[in-house]
């Protein structure tokens, strides 16, 4: 709660990790959504289908019924627009698991009842029509490019509501370190301003912005 999105990118920044913030369009489907989604990405990638097969949904199932507490479920669809790869009961399977939300650069459906169920869903917007042989989950566990953001299995997904910034697992001990060290800067800076200080002078005194 004491962290955001932009100080964890920046601190990636000053790291030599500058493209580590997904696409903007991917938005909480909850405009009033006032928390963050942190946890490691259970990631999930999914191609076209052109054809409504015998089983449609067995990779998904797999995957979410192979979620640990505290993942955050990472669906990669490549933009598709054809299809939903999210709703209720996969959001309640996946609460009912631990996951802590869950990321996706697609739609969602069933968002008068995933609001309800007060699971963090992050994706591009709504539509209600079914995945069935629109899109086909086809493998899950692998690294994806989800939002333009290469996304591996275990890396740190920070999502609130200015975006969702992947950390990779390597330097994520380091990044929440620093971010926190930046916060503390902030705050001070803060209140000089609040007193009357000139941006000026708090920008010499702090560096931070």
């Amino acid at each position: 709660s004491e962290l955001y999105a932009a100080v964890i990118s920046d601190i990636l920044d000053q790291l030599g990790f500058r493209h580590q913030v997904m696409a903007a369009q991917i938005r909480p489907i909850d405009p009033a959504f006032q928390g963050a989604v942190v946890g490691r990405a259970a990631t999930v990638r999914y191609a076209p289908q052109y054809e409504v097969p015998p089983e449609p949904y067995t990779t998904i199932i797999a995957a979410i019924d192979a979620l640990q507490p505290g993942e955050v479920p990472v669906l990669a669809t490549g933009g598709m627009e054809s299809a939903t790869f999210w709703g209720e009961l996969f959001s309640n399977a996946a609460r009912a698991r631990g996951a802590r939300g869950a990321v996706m650069d697609g739609y969602h459906r069933d968002t008068r009842k995933i609001l309800q169920l007060g699971f963090p869903v992050f994706s591009t917007g709504s539509r209600p029509v079914d995945v069935a042989g629109r899109a086909q989950a086809v493998d899950f566990g692998r690294p994806v490019v989800c939002g333009g953001v290469l996304v591996r299995p275990g890396d740190i997904i920070f999502a609130e509501i200015d975006g969702i910034v992947v950390i990779p697992q390597e330097v994520a001990q380091e990044t929440v370190d620093r971010a926190f060290q930046k916060v503390t800067t902030e705050d001070r800076a803060r209140m000089d301003l609040r007193a009357g200080a000139l941006l000026s002078e708090v920008w010499q005194a702090y560096k931070v912005l």
